[in-house]
């Protein structure tokens, strides 16, 4: 009866170790016709040095039971090591926004501006980030400033 009662368990401790629970991959997709609106873009660069200010609103989403809710975003920064830079947080909680230049051309000035928005988890929910770039335009002191749309291009999942 013992043998046949340790056989038992060894039979089952094997066939635990054998086929472990997995995981369960989890992914979201990128909200239909999402954007994000940038306001008051402004850019320049100097001697050594380029900078960035602006403001960005990134709308709730309620689509295929995926329930996001937006905020409003100043962000300022500047060309440090393409290092994503936190946004102060006008409205809403919970989510953040972080940006950074990019894609530097040659010489000094970056190409384009990152803008990263961080759905917090919750839960049993992780957090994901969905990130999307634009063109960085240099109208510091030769132009007004200038609004654009950014579309996210890229989610993945924050552990």
């Amino acid at each position: 009866m013992l043998t046949s009662t340790l056989s038992s368990l060894l039979t089952l401790s094997a066939l635990t170790l054998a086929s472990p629970l997995q995981p369960q991959a989890r992914q979201i997709a990128i909200p239909s016709a999402w954007t994000w609106s940038v306001s008051e873009w402004e850019a320049g660069c100097g001697r050594n040095y380029c900078s960035y200010i602006f403001n960005i609103t990134v709308p709730s989403v309620h689509e295929n039971g995926v329930d996001i809710a937006g905020v409003k975003a100043e962000c300022s920064g500047g060309l440090s090591d393409q290092k994503f830079q936190a946004c102060k947080i006008l409205e809403g909680v919970n989510n953040g926004v972080a940006a950074t230049f990019v894609d530097p051309r040659e010489g000094l000035a970056p190409a384009n501006i990152a803008v990263s928005f961080l759905y917090a988890g919750f839960e049993d929910r992780p957090s994901y980030n969905f990130s999307g770039k634009h063109e960085a335009i240099h109208n510091a002191a030769v132009a007004p400033l200038q609004t654009f749309e950014i579309c996210p291009t890229e989610v993945f999942g924050v552990v």
